[in-house]
């Protein structure tokens, strides 16, 4: 039920947010009330997803448990590749190290909401996620090469999940980044500390 829920209904309100959104550019050609009454129906789209992805969460805590962090991420690449047209290109390590659920669950949200941003915001066909160990930990880093944005204002739809990437990481005693330029694009990295390994 749990996969169902996000392979599936997930999917499609993401799927629906984004050309709610298409639809709300063409702003010129829509009264105010008409902007008002779609912001609204986007908002209530999202709320929808959010509460969505908790309940699959709560059903099925992760993925991981079953077949490990890089194979998860290699589904989510084909998923994104299905649902959103994104090719992803993937640089995972061939054994990755021990961590603990919390950790790979963060690392694995991380990568999720972050390619989400790519998929709605960024305006490109392709971005690169990449899993390695380091002297400090874990480093997960996601890339676009999109639109970018100003780091003054935020994405108007994605501070959020960014926001929301952040305190993740913190949870698990991590640290997030987040670089973006218009028109340079945008880089995610969270580092896990070694600390986060299971014993």
């Amino acid at each position: 039920m749990a996969r169902e829920v996000h392979d599936d209904a997930i999917q499609r309100l993401a799927l629906l947010s984004h050309e709610l959104q298409e639809f709300q550019r063409a702003g010129p050609s829509l009264s105010a009330g008409q902007l008002h009454h779609l912001s609204g129906i986007l908002g209530e789209v999202d709320d929808l997803a959010v509460s969505l992805r908790r309940l699959a969460h709560r059903l099925h805590p992760t993925l991981i448990g079953q077949v490990g962090l890089a194979p998860a991420l290699e589904q989510l690449a084909e998923e994104v590749l299905r649902t959103s047209g994104l090719t992803v290109h993937l640089d995972l390590p061939a054994a990755p190290a021990s961590l603990s659920d919390e950790v790979n669950l963060t690392l694995f949200r991380t990568a999720q909401e972050a390619l989400r941003n790519v998929t709605l915001h960024a305006g490109v066909t392709e971005a690169r996620l990449r899993l390695h160990a380091n002297a400090r930990g874990i480093e997960l880093v996601v890339a676009d090469r999109g639109r970018g944005f100003a780091r003054a204002t935020g994405r108007q739809t994605g501070g959020i999940g960014l926001i929301g990437i952040r305190e993740r990481a913190q949870l698990v005693g991590g640290q997030a980044t987040i670089q973006s330029r218009p028109g340079e694009g945008t880089t995610v990295t969270v580092q896990v500390p070694a600390e986060g390994r299971s014993q």
